[in-house]
């Protein structure tokens, strides 16, 4: 919540360096070939199959391949950096030292819109939030378009001439970005992640909550109370005043929900009070989703199933507040919205077992959201384990620990795979589970064919891998069309048997 930030103007008469040739990067090409301004490109990869046509197409100045040279660089005072390259290294840092500007795409978005532009971090759930954010948007009459990190990137959106832009940004793109002003922003949720590109959970945390520098109105999840404090110390500590809009769990017993008002700019930060301090958009007992005293929507209504589901459904319409949209036909959104792909996805129902995929689920707060999910009252009650796990991956240097006490509490078995399965299985028998209900495995035919062996009707298969996919996979959307390709196949089998059988007994 640092409002002092950093106003340099991107020059478009000055030649520009565009570090990474992915599409980030080739947006940024064309971005800037529409501008009239020239650039050069630069790839740490000394060998790009498509180089070829990248150079026909875009005509750059010339390609920098393989190690980055701080000596090439330095010829470029504005240097465009794709989200994917740290600028925390020396290289970068030098570069900054002797006055180069180092940005991103989201930052040169940032200096050329001129629409209201709402902003969504955090480690789990962003997609899901911008995506309805979108659709509830769109289907009350408003011409707005998503994307940044997700689908299509910052500045290809601007020429659609939208309304209103609702961004999903990566911690990796906040790094350079320093200028961007929304309507709302928000910061779902922190939890350990890109842990080999950061110093702590704290250095990560402060990256994500720089989204609210610049903001309207700071959405905040209340169950984030470091981020809460930051937000409420920041209102109080400075001249430039933003409204606060809470959301997340039923608030404690001893405070009522706040009136149906907005916080007044003086409010003193509520942080070291005896009292927890309450949400306006809040789920009361698991099943209903309430606006201060008033109810939004029972939960029995909505598609979308979990309780980490229905906190991001809080978010979007917390977000959306300042927009003062119609609450029926948003209602309509909420209620038919069934989520994305490979985040807690169906996939098919197998004698009596049933598939999820959740491959997007990359860092341990993901699957640790996903298990609570799952978990009805009656398993409570009854202590049943219906879920079987499937995960692993790469770790990121990830902390399992509290994946493994999870998966000690909610597990009825476990099937690992990837390069650091062993780093969740150490947890897992660290936690207290018994080696005899963890299992490893070498490919994701032999994850599906271990988890279906181990399961009884009425259980559920959990594919949530809490690590990233780059050890066995391109990335996260190919690792769950491989699972549910080899779940289909499953099924398929299944049903082919079946028919035998009927067959057979229709013959005797």
């Amino acid at each position: 919540m640092n409002i002092t930030t950093l106003n340099k103007q991107f020059d478009f008469s000055i030649p520009t360096l565009i570090v990474g040739m992915g599409g980030t990067g080739l947006s940024c090409a064309r971005y800037l070939k529409q501008r009239g301004c020239s650039y050069a490109f630069a790839d740490n990869r000394k060998e790009l199959l498509t180089l070829g046509e990248i150079k026909d197409q875009f005509s750059p100045l010339e390609v920098l391949t393989g190690d980055f040279k701080f000596e090439q660089f330095i010829n470029y005072k504005q240097i465009v950096v794709s989200p994917g390259i740290s600028i925390r290294c020396e290289l970068f840092t030098s570069l900054i030292e002797k006055g180069c500007f180092v940005l991103g795409d989201i930052e040169l978005f940032s200096q050329v819109v001129n629409k209201p532009v709402i902003a969504i971090t955090g480690s789990n759930g962003k997609s899901t939030v911008t995506t309805l954010v979108e659709k509830i948007t769109q289907e009350c009459g408003v011409k707005s378009i998503a994307g940044g990190n997700l689908g299509v990137p910052a500045l290809e959106l601007l020429e659609t001439n939208s309304d209103l832009y609702i961004l999903e940004l990566s911690s990796f793109q906040l790094e350079t970005t320093y200028s961007l002003k929304t309507l709302s922003a928000t910061v779902l949720n922190v939890s350990e992640d890109h842990m080999d590109r950061y110093d702590d959970l704290s250095d990560y945390r402060r990256v994500k909550e720089s989204i609210y520098n610049n903001t309207e109105n700071a959405v905040v999840n209340i169950d984030e109370k470091i981020t809460l404090q930051r937000v409420e110390s920041a209102l109080a500590g400075n001249d430039e005043k933003y409204t606060i809009i809470t959301f997340g769990e039923e608030p404690s017993a001893d405070k009522e929900p706040s009136a149906d008002k907005e916080p007044l700019a003086d409010q003193e930060p509520s942080a070291g009070k005896d009292k927890e301090p309450s949400a306006k958009y809040y789920l009361r007992n698991d099943d209903t989703l309430m606006r201060c005293k008033n109810e939004i929507i029972q939960a029995s209504k909505i598609k979308l199933k979990g309780s980490y589901n229905y906190i991001n459904i809080l978010a979007a319409l917390a977000l959306l507040e300042p927009l003062k949209l119609n609450m029926q036909k948003m209602l309509a959104v909420i209620t038919e919205y069934s989520g994305l792909a490979h985040r807690c996805e169906w996939v098919a129902q197998v004698n009596g077992i049933e598939f999820y995929n959740d491959s997007k689920g990359t860092n341990t707060g993901a699957t640790i959201a996903a298990i609570d999910g799952f978990e009805t009252e009656e398993d409570k009650q009854q202590l049943l384990r219906k879920v079987i796990l499937i995960a692993g991956g790469i770790a990121k240097d990830a902390d399992f620990t509290e994946m493994g006490t999870v998966i000690e509490k909610k597990i009825k078995a476990t099937v690992l795979m990837g390069v650091d399965s062993q780093q969740i299985k150490s947890s897992a028998l660290n936690a207290g589970v018994e080696n005899s209900v963890l299992y490893s495995v070498d490919t994701m035919s032999e994850a599906v064919s271990k988890a279906y062996k181990l399961a009884i009707t009425g259980d559920t298969i959990l594919f949530s891998p809490a690590c990233a996919s780059f050890d066995m996979y391109q990335n996260y959307i190919k690792r769950g069309e491989d699972f549910k390709e080899k779940v289909l196949t499953l099924s398929s089998e299944f049903k082919t048997k079946l028919e035998m059988n009927s067959e057979l007994k229709h013959v005797s």
